[in-house]
């Protein structure tokens, strides 16, 4: 039973990267592409959000009390981050985040290394308005792009994705009813959206309330967070056309400086370690 140990771990090592490098790059441009923020500065809830001159954190994350990953996060005095890197346990893989910007502190390019040997980038370019491109690379040749259309305040009227060799795969529309709101229409190879998304905030209340409506099958899910003072997320609630499906609650522990050190809800546990300028 213990013959061919080492060839047996080597292979398992290589077909784990490679699964990992094929799966990243799918998932490179769509899922980083879709990643969603809120318009609405004055009202907008970050559950990360640091307070004081922070010059890195590292967050250790723990499933049952079973360490699952560390991410490092490196900062500059001015508080952009620098650099970030992602290890999960136990030595399965790894990824490294670089941060270039330009003189007006606005993120150009994103250097990306998975498990050491695999390559990804982002270059940003931008216009008067605002962002108005990002390609992303692999191993130095263009991959997916997706283009911005802005409005005259800066805000994200359009977005266009697609890779290289299919353009126009994945569209979005975003319209602001108000301050609070924002409504994201998701077209796939269609003319009709596929998916419409509200996301609300309420400033009073201390929430988000995100309601998606699909149209194949027709459905609709929900999903309401709920936070304190400091912007932390102490409740999460889903539903699935009207059915509460799952809810979790969040407690944490602060340092002197109001950021928190240990989060945890149900079987999850995360521990931050951060230092200061």
């Amino acid at each position: 039973m213990i013959l061919n140990t080492t060839n047996h771990t080597v292979n398992v090592s290589t077909n784990m990267k490679s699964s990992t490098l094929i799966i990243f790059l799918l998932l490179f441009g769509l899922f980083h592409s879709c990643n969603e923020k809120s318009e609405n500065k004055k009202a907008e809830f970050i559950e990360n959000k640091l307070f004081g001159k922070v010059k890195s954190v590292e967050t250790r994350t723990f499933e049952n009390d079973t360490l699952k990953s560390r991410v490092w996060e490196f900062y500059k005095e001015n508080g952009a981050i620098e650099k970030e890197e992602t290890h999960f346990e136990p030595n399965l893989s790894s990824i490294v985040r670089h941060y270039k910007y330009d003189e007006k502190n606005r993120l150009i390019r994103e250097q990306i290394i998975t498990d050491g040997d695999s390559t990804f980038s982002s270059k940003y370019s931008y216009n008067n308005l605002g962002l108005e491109k990002k390609e992303e690379s692999y191993l130095n040749k263009i991959q997916t792009v997706t283009e911005f259309k802005l409005d005259s305040l800066g805000k994200t009227i359009e977005k266009k994705f697609g890779y290289v060799e299919t353009n126009g795969f994945r569209n979005w529309e975003y319209e602001y009813p108000n301050k609070n709101i924002t409504l994201t229409k998701e077209f796939f190879k269609s003319n009709s959206p596929e998916k419409i998304t509200e996301l609300k905030i309420v400033p009073q209340e201390s929430k988000k309330v995100r309601t998606t409506k699909y149209s194949f099958p027709p459905s609709e899910s929900k999903e309401i967070f709920y936070h304190n003072n400091l912007g932390n997320l102490i409740k999460m609630e889903k539903y699935y056309n009207g059915k509460l499906i799952e809810s979790k609650s969040f407690t944490y522990e602060l340092d002197l400086n109001q950021n928190w050190i240990k989060s945890e809800s149900e079987l999850t546990r995360k521990e931050r370690i951060i230092e200061y300028y």
